[in-house]
């Protein structure tokens, strides 16, 4: 069971403080059960319950500061996930999202700067729906890697575009 106060991962919130374990109000009578009511780091003032059972499924450890410095680090070694071309690439980035899985949310990060910067250098512009997507997956990512590092998420994003900026364009 998770700890009133503790920081965890919980998918495409992600990361959420324990506030409180409670039985909700707005449960029927007879349908009791004990939640956990969790506040998002990542949408002020978001106030998510999570039933108590089945909450380890669903719900992660916040990365290690170790972990979080060799994804900047180690940004060059990050897989790059191939993406389909347009519209057949949302399936598979909102998936990525849902699952906020820290490597994977680098992984398109770096895929999606580096559509953006191919884009740009063509004289094209990068999709809305990219945008979208770019945006999400750095919202998440960098929330959670702030916190391991105890440091702010826009230094945390800075580092990450600094790193990117110095990878080629090109692909082997």
């Amino acid at each position: 069971m998770l700890n009133v106060g503790e920081c965890v991962i919980y998918g495409n919130h992600g990361l959420c403080k324990i506030r409180e374990v409670l039985v909700p109000s707005f449960l029927e009578r007879g349908n009791e059960k004990q939640y956990y009511m969790m506040v998002s780091a990542v949408d002020a003032g978001s106030v998510i319950y999570v039933p108590v059972d089945g909450a380890d499924d669903k719900v992660r450890d916040v990365m290690s500061a170790d972990d979080a410095e060799e994804l900047i680090v180690d940004i060059e070694e990050v897989d790059e996930i191939e993406l389909p071309e347009g519209k057949k690439a949302e399936p598979e980035i909102a998936a990525i999202i849902k699952r906020n899985i820290a490597d994977e949310m680098m992984s398109l990060v770096k895929a999606l700067h580096k559509i953006k910067a191919v884009r740009e250098s063509e004289g094209k512009k990068f999709a809305a729906l990219n945008e979208k997507y770019l945006n999400i997956a750095e919202k998440l990512l960098y929330t959670e890697m702030a916190f391991a590092l105890k440091t702010e998420k826009d230094i945390v994003k800075d580092r990450v575009l600094t790193e990117l900026s110095h990878l080629p364009l090109e692909t082997a």
